[in-house]
């Protein structure tokens, strides 16, 4: 019996790059051992991602006309690379001291919205390449959101279209205004990121693998159903170790100004931290590492700025070289896994 494969990526904004070098980097070496059209929605079996891992999800699992993926993972980090300067461009006003800046987001969403619509056209939720599980969170219903293909099986109530998931699972307060889309049933959501409770969206993936009969939904008898940590194989991806430490003497004179920017990246990083020391408990009762386990990549962000929204030329570049020194440096790392999902493909 083969193992259900997982793939889940953190949210974090520009730093998106980061994760999607190291998964382009996964990509091409499946492609030099196991054939030119190897694409990574091969050889997962479900696919989790909040906010800029959301995006990238999305990407992974959009196919083209003939049911082939349509993105390869380098072309997915290309949207980044190419168009993060523009997603994160503040009009010529806000950039101003204008007080009445402070009332709005710090983004017009309308370029992200473009941006998606042109990489993801109408692409349903139902039509996407393998089970997913993509985050937002509805503050009119006060509930999380969780986006799964599973779910579009029940009826039109539940698919969306991708380009709407992607721009509500990053629609990040004070960034990007709230998204409010529609159902093909026509049913309504008003939601932002889902960063807000599940930055690292690892442990929902876990959830909703271990409830999926993957033999019925992918239509295999060699996959498992219902699986535990023994039948599993769980890739995490973040989008970067936390930067300089907050020190005491700087944060015993903070007031709610001081506060506000450090608390947001402090309950993101400890969340997410939660979430890896929870699945790392969990996969050390596996019985059989063999052919799968829990393996957890979390590249430095190096020289470059942590903060989610430094779309420059400069730092998205040492983005880059950020996650291409996590390649060199954790190579066998890397082939280990590319080992264990072309076993398990």
């Amino acid at each position: 019996m083969k193992k259900a494969t997982i793939l889940s990526i953190d949210g974090g904004g520009i730093r998106g790059i980061l994760p999607g070098v190291v998964i382009a980097y996964i990509e091409q070496q499946l492609q030099k051992r196991d054939g030119e059209d190897a694409r990574l929605s091969d050889y997962f079996d479900l696919i989790a991602g909040t906010s800029t891992g959301g995006i990238l999800s999305c990407l992974y699992l959009t196919p083209k006309d003939d049911g082939r993926p349509k993105f390869t993972a380098s072309e997915a980090v290309s949207l980044y690379l190419e168009n993060g300067a523009s997603i994160f461009r503040r009009p010529w006003y806000k950039r101003m001291s204008n007080p009445a800046a402070l009332l709005k987001a710090k983004y017009d969403v309308s370029e992200l919205e473009k941006i998606i619509l042109s990489y993801l056209g109408d692409t349903r939720l139902s039509q996407s390449l393998k089970p997913c599980l993509i985050t937002a969170y509805d503050f009119f219903q006060r509930r999380s959101i969780f986006f799964n293909k599973k779910d579009t099986m029940k009826g039109d109530i539940y698919d969306y279209y991708l380009k709407d998931i992607a721009r509500s699972t990053s629609a990040a307060p004070t960034y990007f205004k709230p998204s409010r889309i529609y159902s093909v049933f026509n049913a309504p959501l008003s939601l932002v990121d889902g960063g807000v409770f599940a930055n690292n969206p690892a442990m929902c993936a876990y959830a909703e693998a271990r409830t999926s009969d993957f033999s019925s939904l992918l239509k295999r008898e060699d996959k498992p159903v219902f699986p535990g940590v023994d039948d599993m194989l769980m890739i995490s991806i973040g989008t970067g170790s936390k930067g300089e430490p907050y020190t005491f003497n700087k944060a015993k004179k903070w007031g709610v100004a001081g506060w506000l920017p450090a608390l947001i990246d402090i309950l993101m990083s400890g969340s997410s931290e939660t979430v890896h020391y929870q699945l790392k408990q969990l996969f050390a009762t596996s019985k059989n590492e063999e052919r799968g386990g829990y393996y957890r990549l979390e590249p430095s962000v190096g020289e470059a700025c942590t903060k989610m929204d430094d779309a420059s030329n400069k730092n998205m570049k040492l983005l880059e070289e950020a996650g291409r020194s996590f390649v060199a440096e954790n190579r066998e790392t890397l082939e280990k896994i590319v080992d264990l999902l072309i076993l398990n493909k």
